[in-house]
């Protein structure tokens, strides 16, 4: 018999409540969850208002079935993408791993943010004899059916990577979503001053969806980072780029490029790398921009 736990909404002011009772307050979460997702013009506000009301819901409902101790109500909320590439069993010995047999004695969860069609979601659970928060990281994605699972960090680890197995696809997904990077539009989005460049400067570290790249009449040159450190003689450009994440998410993919600055700061010293994710829509056999994720 499992005992009642106490639960603290951290979108509460109260500061406690119990599981029973968060229906009743998920408005409250709602209204965060809203302000933190920003207004899009593309979006109504009563559909924004709905689509982050049902991710709430969604998070409340996977932090009770980690108390619980529900492997397989966690595993459903998976995007199929994952659950195609990964079984039960598999995800069940992990999640076992991870729970090592202790009671959750509390719990709670929070929207952290909202951004594009990707939402971030922090759960944290409070064992029994224990006083620290083991916290559970969430990426979910709104892919046009509901928000679907795609990670939860310290259950989780690389070996679940998925939707990485269409190299053609990956290609292409990451040749469209660079592209859009490297545009006008895309680099007014870091508000630095990029300019488009002359030429693309790719660093190859031998990740998924690098390959020969083709931008109309913009010319591609890929480099490693021992030839960068070697002094090669490259074109001058304000940054150079590289592959942080591609992957394909159903008729969904998610592109990360990180862009490195090429000048240093007035003491000399490298300029922090700025990144982006840029999410992309199938298109026939190609990939078309869809949305803008984080950055930083």
């Amino acid at each position: 018999m499992r005992a009642k736990l106490e639960v603290r909404n951290m979108n509460d002011e109260s500061g406690a409540a119990e599981f029973e009772r968060c229906h009743s307050r998920m408005a409250a979460v709602v209204l965060s969850a809203a302000m933190l997702a920003g207004a899009a013009a593309a979006v109504s506000p009563s559909a924004r208002l709905k689509s982050n009301y049902e991710l709430a819901l969604r998070t409340e409902r996977l932090t009770e079935a980690v108390v619980a101790n529900h492997p397989r109500d966690i595993y459903r909320m998976f995007a199929p993408a994952f659950t195609a590439e990964h079984s039960f069993a598999r995800f069940d010995s992990a999640f076992t791993r991870w729970l090592r047999d202790r009671r959750i004695v509390r719990a709670s969860h929070k929207v952290v943010d909202i951004k594009g069609p990707s939402g971030y979601v922090s759960s944290w659970f409070v064992f029994a004899g224990e006083r620290d928060y083991n916290y559970v990281y969430q990426n979910w994605l709104n892919t046009g059916r509901g928000w679907e699972l795609v990670w939860l960090s310290r259950i989780l680890d690389t070996s679940f990577a998925f939707g990485q197995t269409d190299m053609l696809a990956l290609v292409k997904a990451a040749e469209a979503g660079v592209r859009y990077v490297v545009s006008k539009p895309g680099l007014d989005l870091f508000k630095s001053g990029f300019r488009p460049p002359d030429t693309v400067v790719m660093i190859r570290l031998g990740r998924p969806g690098e390959g020969d790249f083709q931008f109309d009449s913009l010319p591609v040159l890929w480099v490693t980072p021992e030839q960068i450190r070697a002094g090669a003689h490259l074109p001058r450009t304000q940054f150079r780029v590289n592959l942080a994440l591609v992957r394909l998410i159903g008729d969904i993919a998610l592109v990360t490029v990180d862009l490195t600055p090429t000048a240093r700061d007035f003491l000399g010293r490298k300029r922090p790398a700025r990144g982006i994710e840029v999410y992309l829509r199938r298109a026939g056999s190609g990939w078309q921009f869809y949305d803008v994720g984080k950055k930083w």
